[in-house]
């Protein structure tokens, strides 16, 4: 197969006896682009990746690749790099041995020399940070050495496609930091196209050229991460992207003379007119979801002449900045700010709230208001 095609995915459907797994499943992956998938826990994201390697057969639908349908194809046929979530590590071989495996394999064989072989491992140990460890057994690794050994055999092939499942998840945060923007780097200059899932949504933020948010096997919004996290396009969205997430109060929508007002448990919010404009079509009243992102609260004394009362539920210092949790209305909601004030349990504090681009969503729906 030619390198550099489209990945197309078509209504595919995959069902195990009763229970839907994945719902009429459309993505598009571009040469040399980074489709990252995100959501939760059996949104889909692993199921997926079967299906394009091959691995499992859709019931419905189907999977292209530039011009040839890699549905009716053999795995083997579709020369796919499919890095596992469970890793999958021959036992009996070293590191070294792992990693070349797929280039010393049958579909493989008089394509690579030896040479070639030792220097392409060689670099991707490199890039990895395991250069001395490629003597080493998979049973004398730690986690996350077996989960970068699993990275290095995947990207160490020429394939058509990469299938990354959750591939630096269980990596110390200064390791993943760092091989974020080198994996990136390698898998765009590969020119071919590569879905990257993960759990993660700052995760899917940071890696990729479009994020598709799956939930419950239904893709919510497929766009460019900055949109997505900007304008979710359901409570779904909103309630799985950001650290912490998006709070999210349930109210109605009030006109009072001019000004739109968001009630909650005794709570009043004016928003502001740029908020307004995006639903001036509301007439009386209505029931919504306002989504107000951590970074858009700030927690006063108590003293403070403006806010609404509230109580600390919680409080994180994390260095740079620090997570308040406060109970307000009935309802916790976190605050992210880079005030070092320390606080405690019970402290009674005002919150202000400083957007000026809520987010709001239909109550019933949980579809945006735009």
């Amino acid at each position: 197969m030619t390198p550099g095609e489209e990945l197309k995915l078509r209504s595919v459907e995959r069902r195990y006896g009763d229970a839907v797994a994945l719902e009429s499943l459309d993505l598009d992956v571009a040469p040399g682009q980074i489709l990252a998938l995100t959501g939760p826990s059996g949104a889909g994201k692993t199921t997926t990746c079967r299906l394009i390697s091959g691995i499992e057969a859709p019931d419905e639908g189907e999977i292209w690749l530039g011009t040839r349908r890699l549905d009716e194809l053999s795995p083997q046929a579709r020369h796919i790099s499919y890095m596992f979530e469970s890793y999958a590590l021959y036992p009996q071989l070293s590191v070294r041995d792992n990693i070349a495996f797929p280039l010393r394999a049958p579909g493989h064989r008089m394509c690579y020399d030896e040479r070639t072989i030792a220097a392409r491992v060689d670099e991707v140990l490199e890039l990895v940070e395991m250069a001395d460890l490629g003597q080493r057994m998979p049973a004398a690794l730690s986690g996350g050495q077996k989960q970068r050994v699993a990275l290095c055999r995947a990207l160490v092939q020429d394939p058509t496609a990469y299938l990354l499942d959750e591939p630096i998840s269980h990596l110390d945060a200064k390791l993943r930091h760092k091989l974020r923007g080198a994996i990136r780097r390698r898998l765009r200059d590969s020119g071919v196209p590569t879905l990257w899932c993960t759990p993660d949504g700052l995760e899917a933020l940071s890696v990729a050229d479009r994020v598709a948010v799956l939930i419950g096997g239904r893709v919510e919004q497929v766009d460019m991460p900055m949109r997505v996290y900007l304008t979710p396009a359901s409570v779904k969205v909103a309630r799985l992207l950001g650290d912490p997430p998006t709070n999210l109060l349930e109210g109605e929508l009030m006109h009072q003379s001019d000004q739109l007002v968001f009630r909650c448990n005794g709570l009043s919010i004016d928003l502001p007119h740029a908020v307004a404009r995006r639903v001036e079509t509301v007439a009386g009243s209505r029931k919504v979801v306002l989504g107000v992102r951590p970074t858009e609260l700030s927690v006063a004394p108590a003293s403070a002449a403006v806010g609404a009362a509230a109580e600390v539920y919680t409080f994180e210092p994390f260095g740079k900045y620090t997570i308040t949790t406060v109970q307000l209305g009935g309802s916790l909601i976190k605050s992210k700010s880079f005030d070092q004030t320390p606080l405690r349990p019970g402290d009674h504090v005002r919150v202000r709230f400083q957007s000026s681009s809520f987010l709001l969503f239909d109550l019933q729906t949980g579809k945006a208001l735009r």
